[in-house]
């Protein structure tokens, strides 16, 4: 692919670095499978920021919050609200039910945009501003600096909410931890929009001079009423409904429990009186050990709780407790893919039985109120709130020893189950596959929530697998893009994984990843310094013919290439060839691209027709063992042709440019980057046979399109700007080209 015209390229860290997204997507790295015969679609940014649809009844009791609220919406002077308070007071409740009112009061004479984004993980934060950025009109460059986290992402954002139409809302939910939002810049001032954070913390300091604190109060007993009887509207008159929500404490959270269970049909006895005596009643499943005073209102959701879940177990759905808490070793407040839950994984099937006995127990903590069935995510998900997920992690204790488990050996494997979930869910995707790159990134924020909450509680094996999995993860991160939520997720893998051991495979896994990113980060000399030692230590632990240890022989050479050491990469390069025919045969994915590496490094050399000769081979292979379409043959196609121009071949080089055209045309679009190269080296070409008026129109079309997609500083946009300067003026340009 083109890098800057006119000046050659040397393949040094800053180039690579230079050519941005086209690099990225086709430079492979790590082990790779043959993939299936399905085309190659782009995955969008970001992820869904619709905000989250209020139940059909009223939200009692926050009238006058809603009213202040709105009046702010509708003049907004750029400032922040910031609503308060403890968890499952009814922050989000408030903030959805200002979200629906907003998307429907227009604003002069349009439609009101609204943002939803969550804000209780910087990766799941990172990606929801993605989507923010994408449809507030953002260009290609301003998504990937924000999906790459670079140092000017937070400005680039905030430039972009400044040119957006007037009016907007943007909701931050659960935005617990401040430094989430303040410390990258996230958090800012715009006049021409409202930005209204919801939080438990309610500390003046942390969120700066320009956000207004609004607490959002508990319910008085009137309020606490409606919403029980809106919920079980049988279960009794007004005064047995207040005296069930002063009992309650006017907590939004656990009067939405107690209705739910009482209106869904599994209660023995559906009155608000009759829920009130089971409330005194001892727990036998409920908070462990001595709530003490401070805790009595988490004591108080749990008693509520577990009323429902005891119904369960009585209507045949005891699996339920299980799940509850096996859900609630994820991300709390994120979407959990439904697929996840996969009763086909042997830990999973011990603890809650087959298929239905799931489904069962799963559509009955949604029916009390206990999970949030999405359907407006990413995929079909299941949502524990915060406070349940946190109250439910108790359960799991500190104890490896199922036999020191005060409530039977299930709590215990509840973790190890959660793993091998993930684990499981995790090794069915396909890292050659662009399609899956978005099931990694909707994985990536429960994989580095399970890390905190169950690694210290598993054995040596499964955590061993759990490393693996989390370096799976973290590549795919890097390849589509995000590259400090990969880095996070890396460095989070190795400090979990330290029980492990420096040489573990698994750990050495997760250093290899990291040494990518250090390298893609802009220091090619400590890349190579931690390849080196992950190479010896590999050798030293696998032996030199593993497919591990070769990976990082092949990275070696790569950071070799990328700081200019041509002929040290073409040696390390054919020694990795070498030996990955033997080991993993030639046909291999692994050893095809180090194949196209090497051709790579002789062409840089100047060496063209040897070159040449080398990705003829190679295409060959990638078209019979990948597939016609598939992005690594399509990448071969386009090196050869580009070599053969480089080699005087120029109507060869244009057949081929236009056959590659033709494909990715076909597979990626009209307006995808790589597309978009294809089409500026054919203007080359053309161009040195001399047909520059053909030329011209060309890149006139690139530039118009990579302007829009790729954004006017692009590198890109750079060249095919100069090109077309050069082509005014009569003279053929100059292309360069990295792998």
């Amino acid at each position: 692919m083109d890098a800057e015209l006119g000046v050659a390229v040397v393949g040094t860290v800053g180039t690579l670095l230079g050519l941005g997204i086209a690099w990225r997507q086709l430079r492979v790295h790590g082990r790779a499978q043959p993939p299936d015969p399905s085309p190659y679609v782009p995955e969008p940014y970001g992820s869904s920021v619709h905000p989250p649809s209020l139940p059909p009844r009223p939200v009692r009791g926050r009238d006058e919050l809603l009213g202040t609220l709105r009046k702010r919406v509708r003049r907004p002077r750029g400032g922040i609200l910031v609503l308060t308070g403890p968890g499952g007071v009814g922050k989000s409740t408030v903030a959805t039910a200002l979200a629906e009112w907003a998307r429907k009061d227009r604003h002069r004479g349009r439609e009101r945009a609204v943002w939803w984004v969550s804000g209780r993980d910087p990766d799941v934060l990172a990606a929801g501003l993605v989507s923010v950025a994408r449809r507030a009109g953002a260009q290609r460059a301003d998504l990937e600096a924000l999906t790459a986290g670079s140092a000017d992402a937070a400005d680039r954002f905030w430039d972009v909410l400044r040119r957006a139409p007037a009016g907007w809302l943007l909701v931050l939910d659960e935005a617990d931890d401040p430094h989430v939002l303040t410390g990258p810049g996230w958090l800012r001032t715009v006049g021409r929009g409202l930005i209204v954070v919801t939080t438990r913390h309610a500390g003046a300091d942390a969120w700066g001079g320009n956000a207004t604190l609004l607490p959002v109060p508990l319910l008085d007993e009137e309020a606490g009423a409606l919403v029980l009887t809106d919920l079980a509207p049988g279960a009794g008159g007004p005064g047995a409904a207040r005296d069930l929500a002063h009992r309650l404490g006017g907590f939004p959270l656990t009067l939405t429990l107690a209705g739910a269970h009482l209106g869904s049909g599994v209660a023995r006895r559906a009155t608000f009186t009759a829920f009130r005596s089971l409330l005194d009643a001892p727990l036998t499943h409920g908070w462990p050990g001595d709530p003490g005073p401070a805790a009595a209102p988490r004591a108080t959701v749990t008693l509520t709780w577990e009323i429902s879940l005891d119904a369960l177990d009585r209507q045949g759905a005891p699996e339920a407790r299980t799940l509850l808490r096996l859900l609630s070793c994820y991300l709390p407040g994120a979407p959990v893919p439904r697929e996840l839950i996969d009763t086909g994984v042997p830990a999973l099937a011990a603890l809650a039985g087959a298929e239905p006995a799931v489904e069962r127990a799963l559509r009955g903590l949604v029916d009390v109120g206990l999970l949030a069935a999405d359907q407006e995510s990413d995929g079909a998900g299941l949502t524990v709130h915060p406070v349940v997920a946190d109250i439910s992690r108790l359960h799991l204790g500190p104890l490896r020893n199922p036999g020191d488990d005060p409530e039977g050996a299930g709590n215990s494997r509840i973790p190890a189950a959660a793993a091998e979930l993930l684990v499981a869910a995790i090794g069915r995707l396909r890292m050659d596959q662009p399609a899956d790159w978005h099931h990694y990134r909707r994985l990536a924020p429960h994989l580095g929530a399970l890390h905190r909450t169950a690694a210290g509680r598993l054995d040596p094996p499964l955590l061993a697998a759990l490393a693996d999995a989390t370096a799976d993860v973290a590549r795919a991160t890097d390849r589509d893009g995000a590259h400090r939520s990969a880095a996070r997720l890396c460095l989070t893998g190795l400090e979990h994984s330290t029980p492990l051991g420096p040489d573990h495979p698994a750990v050495l896994a997760l250093q290899h990843q990291r040494a990518w990113q250090i390298c893609f980060q802009g220091d090619g000399p400590e890349a190579e310094t931690l390849y080196r030692q992950v190479y010896a230590a590999r050798r030293r632990v696998l032996g030199e013919a593993h497919p591990d240890t070769l990976a990082s022989r092949h990275e070696l050479a790569w950071i070799a290439a990328c700081q200019g050491r041509w002929a040290e990469a073409e040696d390390a390069y054919r020694q990795v060839v070498a030996a990955r025919e033997t080991v993993c045969g030639h046909d291999s994915p692994d050893t095809l691209t180090t194949a196209h590496e090497l051709a790579w490094a002789m062409a840089n050399q100047g060496r063209y027709t040897e070159a040449a000769t080398a990705l003829g081979r190679i295409h060959e292979d990638r078209r019979r063992v990948l597939g016609v379409d598939h992005p690594q043959t399509l990448a071969s196609r386009h090196e050869l042709a580009w070599v053969r121009g480089m080699d005087g071949g120029r109507t060869e080089a244009e057949a081929l440019y236009r056959e590659v055209l033709r494909a990715r045309r076909q597979v990626l679009g009209e307006s995808h980057p790589e597309t978009l190269t294809t089409r500026h080296e054919l203007a080359w070409t053309l161009a040195a046979l001399g047909r520059i008026a053909e030329a011209e129109r060309i890149s006139r079309s690139v530039l118009a399109l990579r302007r829009r997609v790729l954004g006017e500083e692009h590198p890109d946009t750079v060249a095919t700007l100069r090109a077309l300067e050069t082509l005014r003026r009569g003279e053929p340009f100059e292309a360069r080209h990295v792998v």
